[in-house]
Order: C-alpha cells, then sequence, then structure tokens
C-alpha cells in the first residue's frame, strides 16, 4: 500500500472552497482510477496549510495515477487557491503497518 502526500498553502479567501472542490472535483476523479483506496483532506485550523493524503494498493497503481493526466487536472483545479502560486509539494511513503488494514492489504 502506497500512501502520497502533497502540502500546500491555500490563500485566505478561498479557505473552505477547498473542502468543496476536494470531495466534488478530485475525489471523483481518484476514485475511477484503480488501485485508489481514500483520500483525505487536512487542514491547520486558523492558517491556510493543508495537506492532501491518498491510499493507493500498490506502487503500480499508485504510478500509474502519478503519470495520468487526472494528477495534472487536480493539481490545476486547485491552482487558483495556491499561495504565491506555489503547488503541492508531495512525497510517497509506503505502508509499514496500519491498524485498520490487515485484513484489506497484505503489507
Amino acid at each position: 500500500m502506497i500512501v502520497r502526500m502533497a502540502h500546500w498553502n491555500c490563500r485566505e479567501e478561498f479557505r473552505g472552497e477547498d473542502v468543496k472542490l476536494f470531495n466534488e472535483g478530485a475525489v471523483p476523479i481518484m476514485r475511477g482510477k484503480a488501485g485508489f483506496v481514500q483520500a483525505f483532506l487536512l487542514a491547520e485550523e486558523g492558517t491556510g496549510k493543508r495537506i492532501a493524503l491518498t491510499v493507493w494498493t500498490d506502487r503500480e497503481k499508485y504510478e500509474a495515477f502519478a503519470c495520468s493526466p487526472e494528477l495534472d487536472e487536480i493539481t490545476n483545479m486547485f491552482a487558483h487557491m495556491y499561495y504565491n502560486d506555489r503547488r503541492p509539494e508531495a512525497a510517497e511513503f509506503a505502508v509499514r503497518g496500519c491498524g485498520f488494514c490487515k485484513s484489506m492489504f497484505k503489507l
């Protein structure tokens, strides 16, 4: 299982719109991709700091998504919100342990 973490700062005037765009725009796109498991949008309250976590069944399916035009589409749909036009920085992590997923995935 692979978790992708992307973080960015959201411009103040768009705080709140990020949730709607994530739930109604980004998540439906990812649901259509093989290997997608779950997505989370995290916010540090009172700031523009945002983290998007996406969970994928395996590296191969995640990499297919990462090379797809859909990832660019998702990144671009949030572009007007990026503070100082700085796009998200991303990192990928292999899941080494998980309390809820032992029965779902072989780690």
